[in-house]
């Protein structure tokens, strides 16, 4: 079976441009902010009980990420909970507010044609530049993020039982200890 290659002009590698580096950068921390937001979801229709039908109107009532969180705090201070599954949580909840705001600048922000992405409540344009978000800082908010809801998706896997695989994750407790370890900064 042949291999399918791609198509590049001449004989070297495709290269990117800056400008498409950032979209690209941009597209993965947005979609890895969304398997976020499902992640944390997943967590409220688990503690609520309640089915599918119920949960996401609920959840979704809220229009931003805080109020969801908010809802989802409300909910672990009305129901019992298993207390490793309110310890990942709670940890869960306090790191992702600095994932919040950084997914907010970047889409509330506004891209240059070198790459950059600058927050759109500067007036002086000189002074957004100085302080735009990098391709790099685009880059390590898509790792960080991507991490940080593979761990939220294992973490809720494990509140069904402990799982078959030989997994570094293999607990609650190790999946808090990892969120809580998860940098909170994307400055490189």
């Amino acid at each position: 079976m042949r291999k399918a290659r791609r198509k590049t002009e001449g004989d070297g590698p495709l290269t990117l441009s800056n400008t498409d580096r950032t979209l690209l950068a941009f597209g993965r921390a947005m979609a890895a902010w969304a398997r976020i937001e499902v992640g944390f979801y997943a967590w409220f229709e688990h503690i609520t009980v309640f089915d599918m039908r119920q949960a996401k109107p609920i959840y979704y009532s809220a229009t931003n990420f805080k109020s969801r969180l908010d809802l989802l705090r409300a909910a672990l201070d009305g129901v019992r909970t298993d207390h490793d599954e309110e310890a990942f949580i709670k940890a869960a909840m306090d790191v992702v507010i600095k994932y919040n705001s950084f997914r907010n600048k970047l889409a509330h922000g506004e891209f240059t044609f070198d790459g950059l992405l600058i927050e759109g409540k500067h007036v002086d344009r000189q002074r957004a530049r100085a302080e735009a978000i990098s391709v790099d800082q685009l880059q390590r908010f898509a790792n960080l993020a991507t991490e940080f809801a593979a761990v939220l998706y294992r973490a809720h896997d494990l509140a069904f039982g402990p799982l078959d695989d030989d997994d570094e994750l293999s607990s609650l407790e190790m999946c808090t200890e990892r969120i809580k370890s998860l940098p909170r900064t994307f400055v490189t």
